[in-house]
């Protein structure tokens, strides 16, 4: 079935946490205030009501700021036991309109109305009913577009949000588009955003008409994938499993059965740099860290590690996959191979606990730097001592292959 035949429709809450907060507390509706973690320094605002966005307050602000910016501002903490009752209660009304949605648990909802018609009428109006719903329900008010794909769908809340409902008809992606503004583009970050208006990019429409070499001049290999964002091209599928239940699962065949935990602890940090490198692609944290460990013999053995915190550089990664490895690895016989599976994946940004330490910061920025090396020249042209060392003592390990759930 073409784009042209599909009907999806995207609900985007603006500031979820901040909207569960205000359905749970009624006397902050109409008040400013955020939603941070521990005060202190270095904490960050993570959500904002609309009246706080006003105030000049934006997510991602020191606490600290914010609260010069509004005198006595209620500072609440993240709240994931509502969020995800919230999300049960979204997911049941859609259930009730779409075969297939999908939710990251995070204020995006995508639900495929494709062939939905005749039991619920035109999309359009099928979406008014969700929202109508949603308000009567649970007292939400999302922004809501309907389109052929999610990427148009996505866009288009952008448009409209906080609330709305917006319908792209088949065809007129490309009017609609032409004229947006460049930062509702998904994908355009500050440094992208930064190279276009240097080069005098306004508006989706003008990216949108780039050849491949002007693209890929301007933006490097992202550029014709970015440029085909901007032409509204999305094949994407509303996927049925929730973000949470997703996985990214890594497989590590030795080259020789290994006893030797330098070899071992290579293979993970190897698993960790393939794994987390697809995993932040995505945006993604990992929750939960699992390892399938097959012996010599063929004996499998199994463990994991939730994770308080999500996991996000590969030297968090590698550092539970050892944990998870001295625990599970009982035996005193070689290794043939090593599974790592990354799970309850989450957006970045959900954690409760983003107030890093300065440590963690520069972590992150070696990692954002490392990632930027690997996805330019490959990934076997950046690596870590470990695997390096493991290599020095043993047959190099091929590239781990990969698996998504």
């Amino acid at each position: 079935m073409g784009n042209i035949n599909r009907a999806v429709c995207h609900l985007n809450i603006i500031g979820f946490r901040a909207a569960v907060a205000a359905q749970k507390d009624t006397a902050l509706r109409g008040r400013p205030f955020v939603v941070a973690g521990a005060t202190g320094g270095r904490a960050l605002v993570l959500d904002l009501s609309p009246e706080a966005l006003r105030e000049g307050i934006s997510p991602g602000m020191a606490l600290a700021v914010a609260e010069r910016l509004v005198r006595d501002l209620p500072v609440l903490a993240p709240d994931p036991a509502s969020y995800a009752a919230m999300n049960r209660e979204l997911e049941k009304i859609a259930s009730v309109y779409a075969p297939i949605y999908e939710n990251d648990q995070f204020g995006n909802l995508y639900l495929d109305l494709t062939g939905t018609a005749r039991l619920f009428g035109p999309a359009a109006d099928c979406a008014s009913r969700i929202l109508r719903e949603m308000l009567e329900r649970v007292g939400i008010r999302p922004a809501a577009a309907v389109a052929g794909n999610k990427l148009v769908g996505k866009i288009a809340t952008r448009t409209i949000r906080p609330m709305g409902l917006i319908q792209i008809q088949a065809g007129g992606e490309p009017d609609f588009l032409v004229h947006q503004d460049l930062c509702l583009l998904p994908g355009m970050g500050p440094s992208l955003l930064r190279a276009a208006v240097v080069t005098g990019l306004r508006e989706i429409g003008e990216l949108a008409c780039l050849s491949d070499g002007e693209a890929i001049a301007l933006f490097g290999k992202h550029g014709r994938r970015l440029r085909d964002t901007a032409r509204g091209i999305d094949d994407s599928p509303v996927v049925a499993a929730f973000l949470g239940e997703r996985r990214i699962e890594k497989h590590l065949e030795l080259v020789e059965d290994a006893l030797d935990f330098d070899v071992i602890r290579g293979g993970l940090m190897l698993l960790a740099e393939t794994g987390g490198i697809e995993m932040r692609g995505q945006k993604w944290g990992a929750g939960a860290v699992a390892l399938g460990i097959v012996y010599a013999d063929g004996v499998r053995v199994e463990g994991q590690e939730k994770l308080r915190r999500l996991c996000v550089t590969d030297r968090d990664i590698a550092g539970v996959a050892e944990r998870v490895y001295l625990k599970a690895v009982v035996r005193r016989l070689r290794v043939r191979s090593i599974t790592l599976a990354l799970g309850d994946l989450r957006p970045l940004g959900w954690s409760p606990d983003l107030f890093e330490i300065a440590e963690d910061t520069k972590q992150r920025k070696l990692q954002e730097a490392a990632d930027k090396v690997r996805n330019k020249y490959g990934l076997a042209m950046l690596t870590t001592g470990t695997v390096l060392n493991a290599s020095r003592r043993g047959p190099a390990p091929a590239l781990p292959v990969g698996s998504n759930a």
